[in-house]
């Protein structure tokens, strides 16, 4: 039963490893991956499908041809490696062991059931559920998997030690209205996380804050908040705004403290929508829906310094129906159970009604190239925008399992190229300043590169794949006609077209290079990144000189 429930585990750290080139001498034979560990000993795993992007791995795991467990294999591997890097990915082990599949229909998910459904995390990393800073009490009310419930908390400030920005006045009273607070008319208002009160507790500054008498606590407001996907943004049915938070942990490879160039990223994209180009985008991709972050609220130090842990953004929050079926994010519905199809596999299956699969799947994910990807590459095109939306930052809107639209969600990974920056500043002023995510066209491709094909598009293509679908050369074939035709037939900038066309590689993020580092992946801005990358073959370009 051990062995079956750390599978994921096992996947995760695999894939990533494989990936990177980090497993010494590995190669498949038939279907087992053997490879030597770091002391020399020979390993090996069963192998239960292949894509060039990933694979799914199973038991019996071997070392020296004794069959062992995952977790002495996984332990095996990180011997030698730095003990911090060890810890992180032992914990990852366990908390994924204790982490049930997602149940039910995922047409029919909620909201709130589809952000919870994503179980395991990333699917290639090392240590995907590891979380430096959170007890098991905590993890158990606060983490999306676990479907716990819990009241944000209100604080009343001096507006002295206020720093906001946007709609925050009336977005952040509107909030406290729908959760129940009493809203005092001479001072600023604004909610923490209930994990992060307790750590600010010692804070010296919010400490002088309240024995100055210029912070007071309000209450508790309704307890039916509940992680999204991520984490630190939360959601509750009764909210006008979800909202996002800093919270003084670090999950996988960064802290989830917010800073002030994310906050301004956000309130960019809010103007930038409420503009003539918004007007524009609107028009031209009615089934795109990117949620806003128009406000943000924090405190300020008696030295006029912002606290970053007291950070609250607020985000649009359409998802106030509770039993309305909602957008499913992209994670969850490619993300394997330890047995079986992944969601989105059960559904192309459920299409096919016993007939062609393969046919369907192919229909079913040029639609998916359709309704998600095109919108946000002509972003790229027209307007030199970039909306670096991962798996777990992506949304599908279903119709009858097809694809109808897509929502785009967290401005952290947002920006513009340089190149288009005069256009946007024109009908947006002040867009890119203090946000650090201006870009030229190298670096803000790469990046997309990435967040957008990378992560999003191959691995859907993969999760099609290794369901047993579809062929990887026919969703290939998809790719490539997408990509040709869009070349074709935008009215904008065709470069990144032709780069998914013509480069013989993909820019990707070493997630096992960067976990093994150690460094704190959010302190880069965009132009600074902090984590690895690495380069891919181009499955297009090798398919053509093939």
């Amino acid at each position: 039963m051990t062995e079956t429930a750390d599978i994921p585990s096992l996947n995760a750290f695999l894939n990533a490893a494989l990936r990177e080139g980090v497993l010494r001498s590995a190669h498949f034979t038939g279907a087992t991956l053997c490879f030597a560990l770091p002391d020399g000993r020979p390993a090996s795993v069963v192998v239960g499908a292949r894509s060039q992007f990933r694979s799914r791995f199973g038991s019996p795991v071997t070392i020296d041809g004794a069959t062992v467990s995952i977790d002495a294999l996984l332990g095996a591997l990180t011997a030698k490696a730095d003990p911090l890097f060890a810890r992180r990915v032992s914990d990852s082990l366990a908390t994924i062991r204790t982490t049930g599949d997602a149940t039910g229909d995922p047409e029919f998910w909620t909201f709130r059931e589809a952000e919870a459904a994503l179980r395991f995390g990333h699917v290639l990393h090392p240590n995907p559920r590891s979380r430096d800073g959170i007890s098991a009490e905590e993890a158990a009310l606060y983490t999306p998997e676990s479907g716990g419930r819990f009241a944000l908390e209100w604080f009343a400030v001096d507006p002295a030690h206020h720093r906001a920005g946007g709609l925050a006045d009336d977005g952040f009273r509107r909030l406290a209205e729908a959760d129940g607070i009493a809203v005092p008319a001479d001072r600023r208002i604004f909610p923490m996380h209930p994990f992060q009160v307790a750590r600010t507790a010692d804070n010296a500054a919010v400490a002088a804050l309240i024995q100055a008498g210029k912070l007071d606590r309000l209450g508790l407001g309704q307890p039916d908040w509940s992680a999204t996907a991520s984490m630190r943004a939360v959601h509750a049915f009764h909210a006008p705004f979800m909202v996002k938070f800093s919270l003084s942990l670090r999950l996988t490879n960064s802290m989830r403290l917010l800073s002030q160039r994310e906050v301004l990223r956000g309130l960019h994209v809010t103007d930038l929508l409420n503009s003539e180009i918004g007007r524009e985008i609107a028009a031209a991709f009615p089934g795109l829906t990117i949620l806003t972050e128009p406000a943000f609220a924090a405190l300020q130090g008696a030295d006029g310094d912002l606290l970053s842990e007291t950070i609250a953004v607020l985000r649009d929050n359409p998802f106030q129906e509770p039993n309305t079926p909602g957008p499913i994010i992209l994670a969850a519905l490619c993300e394997a159970p330890r047995e079986g199809l992944s969601p989105l596999g059960r559904i192309v299956t459920r299409l096919a009604k016993g007939g062609d699969t393969a046919s369907v799947a192919k229909a079913w994910f040029a639609a998916f190239l359709t309704e998600a990807i095109r919108p946000v590459l002509e972003l790229r095109a027209r307007y030199g925008l970039l909306f670096c939306s991962h798996q777990q930052n992506m949304m599908l809107t279903l119709r009858n399992g097809w694809p109808g639209g897509a929502v785009i969600r967290d401005c952290q990974g947002t920006g513009h190229l340089a190149p288009f920056h005069q256009r946007l500043a024109s009908v947006c002023p002040g867009i890119g300043e203090g946000s650090e995510n201006v870009l030229d066209i190298e670096e803000g491709d790469r990046l997309i590169t990435y967040y957008i094909v990378v992560n999003t598009v191959m691995n859907t293509l993969a999760t099609l794949v290794l369901d047993g679908l579809v062929t990887e050369a026919a969703l290939r074939s998809v790719w490539h006609r997408f990509l040709d035709q869009a070349r074709r037939e935008t009215p904008g900038d065709p470069t990144f077209y032709r780069r998914l066309l013509e480069r013989p590689s993909l820019t990707a993020k070493a997630n096992f290079a960067t976990s093994l580092s150690g460094v704190n992946e959010a302190d880069g801005g965009s132009a600074g990144q902090l984590a690895s990358f690495l380069e891919l073959t181009n499955p297009i370009v090798l398919t053509e000189a093939a």
